[in-house]
């Protein structure tokens, strides 16, 4: 079998808490789990010097990814254009998010054109690279305690893979927990902040989701999921926000807040739809609404999406009342092993997705567990030391 090449200390071997309860830890067990504070940024300058070799993997990652998809003197420049143009619209629409990348640059003794590739994916817009992901919504009775559960991996194609596990505090008081691609601020695969509301997000890409690359200047290239999340309460706030966000893509998002509303949308680059009512969603790497599922990826064009749903709702559907480690170990699970199930692992010559990290938030308590690496290799000792009840806010 063939992993991904992780960094050894980025692998954690088992899952820690590290969000915004009370009994949240306060002290960093592993080196990618950092506490950031202060403006945008502050908070650029702190990840940077304390991830400067993960980002600086990630960065010559991208390298390779832009060299291997964007092939011949006319792709690159375009690629080029694209990353100029994308890059221009940041600094303009959210000088602050564009100081946070300035200051990972500044931090690690990086070129801020490396760190803003790694933010703005230009080469995904001229062929993307599947970021193919798996989120599960679970509350009402379906969750222990009343409580409600929004869990999800990450699995990555392409080469780079480090993450953080970023725990922010900002001058106006607002706290959130992201985890992130190491030297990356726009794009986090999943968090929670002090409102009470946890958000995920998987990937939907098939001929029919295309982006027109001349459009860099106008949007984000991915929704731009931090930005979200730092802004909005409610799952209700997030969704009428991502609604004005200017952006060239869409994916599925995955919403639980403190009030136990959840939300699963399916976004697209100019509209949202939101799946109907329920005690519990699956979002994989394709639309199951009629407006939007014209666009997904056919059965056949990605089993693999289609095959982790099917799995993730049965289990979700014949389960009893869910308990945060409960919801772990389904994100373990190998049924479709190696590429269809729920944890991923690329196949012996190296080809596939791999499950990057995994997550799982607690409402309304704001745990936030992870794992970095494949949750099959994940201790989940820290479930049953938790108890019953993580307590409140921190």
């Amino acid at each position: 079998m063939t992993t991904l090449d992780l960094a050894p200390d980025t692998r954690t071997g088992r899952w820690l808490e590290w969000g915004l309860a009370a009994a949240s830890a306060t002290t960093a067990e592993h080196p990618a789990f950092l506490d950031v504070s202060g403006t945008a940024a502050e908070q650029g300058v702190a990840h940077g010097r304390a991830a400067r070799d993960l980002i600086a993997a990630n960065i010559a990652a991208v390298r390779r990814d832009v060299t291997e998809l964007c092939t011949g003197q006319p792709s690159r420049d375009r690629y080029e254009e694209c990353l100029d143009a994308n890059a221009g619209f940041v600094r303009a629409h959210d000088p602050e998010q564009y100081a946070e990348l300035e200051g990972i640059a500044e931090g690690a003794g990086l070129p801020l054109r490396d760190v803003l590739a790694l933010n703005l994916p230009a080469h995904m817009v001229l062929r993307w690279v599947p970021q193919e992901c798996s989120q599960l919504i679970v509350g009402g009775d379906r969750a222990d305690r009343g409580r409600t559960l929004l869990a999800k991996t990450r699995d990555m194609a392409g080469h780079f893979a480090e993450h953080v596990v970023l725990r922010r505090q900002y001058p106006d008081g607002r706290r959130l927990v992201e985890v992130t691609v190491a030297g990356s601020v726009l794009w986090p695969g999943s968090g929670l902040n002090d409102a009470g509301l946890a958000m995920s997000t998987s990937g939907v890409w098939s001929v029919r989701t295309g982006v027109d690359w001349r459009a860099s200047a106008t949007g984000w290239i991915l929704v731009n999921s931090h930005d979200l999340l730092r802004r909005s309460a409610t799952a209700d706030d997030f969704a009428a926000a991502l609604r004005d966000q200017p952006r060239l893509s869409g994916l599925n998002i995955a919403l639980a807040d403190r009030a136990g509303r959840q939300l699963a949308l399916e976004a697209t680059a100019g509209d949202v739809v939101v799946r109907d009512s329920a005690d519990h969603h699956v979002l994989t790497n394709h639309y199951v609404c009629p407006a939007t599922a014209p666009l997904a990826p056919s059965p056949r064009e990605n089993p693999s999406s289609y095959h982790r749903s099917t799995v993730a709702g049965r289990a979700l559907a014949a389960a009893g009342p869910m308990t945060p480690g409960e919801l772990a170990g389904l994100l373990a699970d190998h049924d479709g092993y190696p590429q269809d199930s729920l944890c991923r692992h690329r196949t012996d010559g190296g080809q596939g997705s791999q499950t990057t990290y995994a997550s799982v938030a607690v409402l309304p308590d704001g745990a936030f567990y992870v794992t970095l690496g494949n949750p099959c290799a994940s201790d989940r000792t820290v479930f049953d030391a938790a108890g019953t009840d993580a307590g409140g806010d921190r």
